[in-house]
């Protein structure tokens, strides 16, 4: 059962915290009623496990839905905003944490065992100054997948090209827990004896810091393309971990939606 409902979390909720951000590019294109719906695909390009050398390619599914401004299901998961005025904003929710890691995907992983995908609980808080945007969020495994906790702080701003071109970007950096340190970065004397690699201990700090940019285009008054990208580098005793094949890494996603 739970992992028929985590697959379910995966499917319904993964894609749009990838995509969520170019529905906004139309919202002024129509005008706006109790529900706000927009829909695709898309897919991601991203690293196979957390310090790997190597990425996959992850076709999926790409919406974001509103009810008046209180429920969403979007980038933050399913949930409710709890303060949304267009200043501040702090909302709840649930949502995937699709960050894994298999044996197979390395020869370099064997011995390490595998890590699987979670769901996690969101709370996220954000203030808004006009265009510039800080935000902290803090997820916590609520399927007991290893996956701890982790807080991501954002600055983000927003710029109109053009009435058809909007580009979001800006800064970002991650806390990790022990518990999350532990799980995709150390190696304890069970995963050294199987797999050759050294013993490392690792605590809680800073997991990675990257830049962003995504880049929103309105093809037509109900059709949006999106595209994005991220530069990061792994931080601290993450970065030196002996699962770390390389401490730099790229994320790239497109989507095309619908909106209704």
């Amino acid at each position: 059962m739970l992992a028929s409902i985590r697959f379910a979390l995966l499917l319904m909720t993964g894609a749009a915290a990838v995509f969520a951000h170019c529905v906004n590019a139309a919202e002024d294109a129509h005008e706006r009623g109790p529900w706000q719906i927009a829909a695709g695909i898309g897919a991601m390009v991203r690293p196979d496990f957390p310090g790997s050398d190597s990425t996959e390619v992850l076709p999926l599914p790409a919406f974001n839905i509103a009810y008046g401004d209180r429920w969403f299901l979007n980038g933050d998961g399913l949930g409710a905003y709890l303060v949304n005025d267009g200043r501040w904003l702090l909302s709840a929710s649930i949502a995937p944490d699709m960050t894994r890691r298999e044996e197979s995907d390395s020869p370099h992983l064997r011995g390490t065992g595998d890590v699987d995908r979670t769901a996690v609980a969101n709370i996220r808080g954000g203030f808004r100054v006009g265009r510039v945007t800080a935000t902290a969020a803090v997820a916590t495994d609520i399927a007991d997948q290893g996956h701890g906790t982790t807080v991501d702080l954002v600055v983000q701003s927003r710029t109109e090209v053009t009435p058809r071109l909007a580009l979001n970007y800006g800064v970002g950096a991650r806390w990790i827990d022990d518990e999350y340190a532990t799980t995709f970065f150390g190696i304890d004397a069970r995963q050294s004896a199987r797999s050759g690699l050294s013993i490392y201990d690792i605590e809680s700090g800073f997991g990675d810091a990257r830049v962003f940019v995504n880049a929103i285009y309105q093809l037509a008054p109900r059709w949006i393309l999106s595209t994005g990208a991220t530069a990061a580098r792994l931080q601290d005793d993450a970065a030196d971990s002996p699962i770390v094949e390389d401490s730099d890494y790229f994320r790239f996603d497109a989507a095309v939606l619908y909106r209704f």
